[in-house]
């Protein structure tokens, strides 16, 4: 009696292993899935741009206390507009940075030319380094086939994601407190953001309004 007591407990203790096996096995397939799941949600156009649209409002609270400053400089007479420049260095990176610079309407910085430190003219670091995207470890060629495939609209969605971005500093900051004509544009593109009127502008309205 105890003999068969003895082999149903090793009966039942080599299905509970097996079963413990199965179940261990099943969760690392399930966790291979969602990761697998988490790599491929980015390659979509809309779950991408969510995660740019993330990754830039983190930095919002630095941008907007760097565009306060702009409230305590005396800024030269000569001075017909604030222009806000977007570089993006290396766009495999996805590294952003803004530089402001002022401007004439013939489209020439204006600089200081000795008219005292209480005076600005030239140029200000806005914020520098943002990572407005992060790829995750495991992407590899899947993530840059899909960014190639949709390049011309992702291109798109980035430019106006950041000045939108950019547009909603400004108006946090108070930049509409600040008489000058001021502009949101990417480095070398054809069309900037009024941040005044809230739209987009060509070249030539923006430099011969």
């Amino acid at each position: 009696m105890k003999k068969a007591s003895l082999v149903l407990f090793s009966i039942l203790l080599l299905g509970c292993e097996a079963l413990n096996t199965e179940n261990k096995k099943a969760n690392s397939e399930d966790k291979i899935v969602k990761e697998d799941e988490e790599v491929k949600s980015l390659y979509t156009v809309d779950s991408f741009m969510k995660s740019v649209e993330e990754n830039l409002e983190a930095k919002s609270e630095t941008l907007i206390s760097n565009i306060k400053e702009l409230h305590k400089y005396t800024i030269y007479s000569k001075v017909e507009l604030l222009d806000f420049v977007a570089f993006v260095d290396d766009p495999s990176e996805f590294d952003l940075s803004i530089t402001m610079f002022s401007m004439d309407r013939q489209a020439n910085e204006v600089f200081n030319e000795g008219k005292g430190s209480t005076i600005f003219a030239g140029s200000l670091g806005m914020i520098e380094n943002v990572r407005y995207t992060h790829l995750l470890g495991n992407q590899t060629d899947d993530f840059w086939d899909f960014y190639e495939k949709n390049e011309e609209e992702l291109n798109l969605a980035e430019k106006q994601a950041f000045a939108t971005w950019v547009a909603g500093c400004w108006k946090k900051a108070d930049g509409q407190a600040i008489t000058l004509p001021a502009y949101f544009s990417l480095h070398n593109d054809y069309e900037s953001f009024d941040l005044k009127k809230n739209q987009w502008v060509t070249d030539d309205e923006k430099w011969s309004n």
